[in-house]
């Protein structure tokens, strides 16, 4: 459990929807479903709406402190199972771990040699699914992949978008691929790539000529290190157009979840950013799909924001609930300071 009540928090902090709630949508209700914790309650539009008002950090009110005592909002920092209870048999968190622990023995996008439109893809079909599902949904027609690797991601983005109204695919690599996909076979679609190192600004500003105004989508799959993907959220955030989305895969990996002291860096990298008033939240869309190589690391640009900021420090309410009362070092995954260079794709 996270150590603190409902009553505290609504008194003295900030609160998110959790990423492990589900919402299922009825017409006059809607389910909401948390899959840690396994509980399940429906409510009326009008109490689904004021949650989804959480998707990024607010203070919460004091109808709202039976969601906190629920898990369903969570404060910084405290969003992982065993700040809920821990897993349990049965529930979907825990399928949702258990294919991420099959997925990672052997890596099996790339043993299976998984293929779209008789390409070879280093992508599991799951997320492949999520993708076309927010691309189609929400009309997006600009994506950014960083680690594009052999091409197969972005073969996989441009037909999409040439099955709907065409668009701009942008890949960045440090590395350039010898055996590209025939994109000019794709109609309406514009295919763009970047060679540099994803942690430099100069490779931000290359991409952003392409594309000023931001994209709609934007993928991390690249830097297998922790802190290296939470460097890589802050240093593209801002190349998120307005209601776009930010994906982080491979949170689960190995690295990420195996290194001592590391396995929560990507979470508390990305609760950080939340509450810097970057103008982000949590994609409620991603609780759909708990079999992502992105969970928990998918974000949408609030609409209400037109310009990503960093003001490199969270609010002091932020700070008080870093877990066991460690201080994050906020400067190390600043987009100012750099990591050391290290190959963009992670393939």
């Amino acid at each position: 459990m996270s150590g603190q009540t409902g009553d505290e928090v609504a008194g003295a902090g900030l609160v998110r929807l959790s990423t492990y709630v589900l919402f299922v949508d009825y017409g006059a209700e809607v389910e909401v479903q948390h899959t840690v914790r396994g509980t399940v309650q429906r409510v009326d539009r009008s109490t689904y709406e004021d949650l989804l008002g959480f998707q990024g950090f607010r203070a919460p009110a004091e109808r709202h402190v039976p969601w906190v005592d629920a898990g369903v909002l969570v404060p910084p920092f405290r969003d992982r199972p065993e700040h809920h209870g821990g897993l349990r048999p049965g529930t979907e968190a825990q399928l949702g771990r258990d294919y991420q622990d099959w997925y990672w023995r052997r890596e099996v996008e790339a043993e299976r040699e998984y293929r779209w439109l008789g390409r070879r893809i280093v992508k599991m079909p799951s997320d492949l699914f999520f993708y076309q599902e927010l691309i189609a949904g929400h009309r997006l027609d600009a994506v950014l992949e960083i680690g594009y690797g052999d091409g197969g991601g972005l073969w996989f983005f441009a037909s999409v978008l040439a099955l709907l109204r065409g668009g701009l695919v942008v890949g960045l690599d440090r590395e350039h691929c010898k055996d590209l996909p025939e994109f000019d076979r794709l109609a309406g679609v514009r295919v763009e790539l970047v060679h540099g190192d994803a942690h430099e600004a100069a490779t931000v500003e290359a991409v952003r000529e392409l594309r000023p105004q931001g994209f709609g989508l934007v993928v991390v799959d690249a830097d297998p290190r922790p802190e290296g993907k939470v460097g890589l959220l802050r240093r593209w955030a801002p190349m998120v157009a307005p209601e776009g989305y930010l994906v982080v895969e491979d949170v689960e990996s190995p690295e990420c979840r195996g290194m001592a002291g590391m396995s929560a860096v990507v979470g508390e990298g990305v609760d950080m950013l939340l509450l810097e008033g970057a103008g982000f939240g949590v994609a409620v869309e991603a609780g759909r799909c708990p079999l992502i190589k992105g969970r928990g690391a998918v974000l949408y640009r609030l609409p209400a924001v037109a310009d990503v900021t960093f003001r490199g420090t969270a609010p002091e309410s932020a700070r008080r609930l870093t877990p066991e009362g460690k201080a994050y070092d906020l400067a190390r995954h600043a987009p100012e300071s750099d990591p050391a260079p290290c190959p963009v794709s992670s393939r």
